[in-house]
């Protein structure tokens, strides 16, 4: 891969890996987003680097912690997803194949659905409750991870409403979220497979987004999160937009 090519993709995956850690929210969106917008790889290639790095922020966090973990919220989530993981992945090599226009606007759409509802107020609701919220927002996250490798923003929303520690709320995310990026990367074999150049690149921008993380860590002690909040939702807002302004023909 060109090196032009190279260093605005390791740029965006910093700013991307930078704002996860001080926001706690963002990283597949952000960096589908971003991609597209500068044409950087396609959204099959994409999406396949976002599962692969998005598992070096959450991995080894988890296993440390596996005890925080809300048991039956994640098998919920889970059980849930996984199908319609499946569901959007075919809906993406479809879409992919002659229809980009339409993914885009799709893409556009899914992001500004995504930020409304990371904007909504958080409001507690009773411990973990009825099941069939968490089976909502584990279909919706599994359709959003299957086509554009993004599981978060339903489950999200769906976790932060509950009344458990917060440690338990994150660490239950990041849970979810390692097992689905592991899933959808095992999937992958039966669509687009990625090229030796997106394989390559990918393991190279592994420093990348460790290093992005470590600099995060440290900054969130000293930059208010309301700020970094407003921050990654305005820019996901604005490439949303983007996205459908440049692909809708007036």
């Amino acid at each position: 891969m060109l090196l032009e090519t190279l260093l605005p993709m390791f740029a965006l995956l910093g700013l991307a890996t930078l704002l996860q850690t001080l926001s706690g929210f963002g990283f597949g969106l952000m960096v589908v987003s971003s991609f597209t917008l500068f044409g950087i790889l396609p959204l099959t290639a994409t999406t396949f680097v976002v599962s692969f790095l998005s598992l070096f922020n959450s991995v080894s966090l988890v296993i440390k912690n596996t005890e925080q973990i809300n048991r039956r919220a994640f098998t919920i989530l889970l059980l849930s997803g996984i199908p319609f993981m499946g569901i959007g992945y075919a809906l993406l090599e479809y879409l992919s194949v002659g229809m980009a226009t339409w993914l885009n606007l799709l893409l556009g759409f899914a992001i500004l659905s995504c930020c409304g509802l990371l904007l909504v107020k958080r409001k507690h609701a009773k411990p973990s409750g009825r099941a069939y919220g968490f089976t909502i927002a584990g279909a919706l996250g599994g359709l959003l991870g299957g086509l554009f490798s993004t599981f978060g923003p339903p489950v999200v929303f769906q976790c932060y409403r509950q009344t458990w520690p917060i440690n338990e709320i994150r660490i239950t995310l990041l849970a979810v979220f390692s097992v689905t990026s592991l899933i959808r990367l095992a999937i992958i074999p039966f669509g687009t497979l990625p090229s030796k150049d997106v394989l390559i690149s990918a393991v190279l921008a592994i420093p990348v987004i460790l290093v992005f993380t470590r600099l995060g860590r440290i900054l969130a002690a000293r930059v208010p999160a309301s700020s970094v909040r407003l921050l990654a939702l305005t820019m996901l807002a604005l490439s949303g937009v983007t996205l459908i302004v440049k692909n809708i023909n007036f």
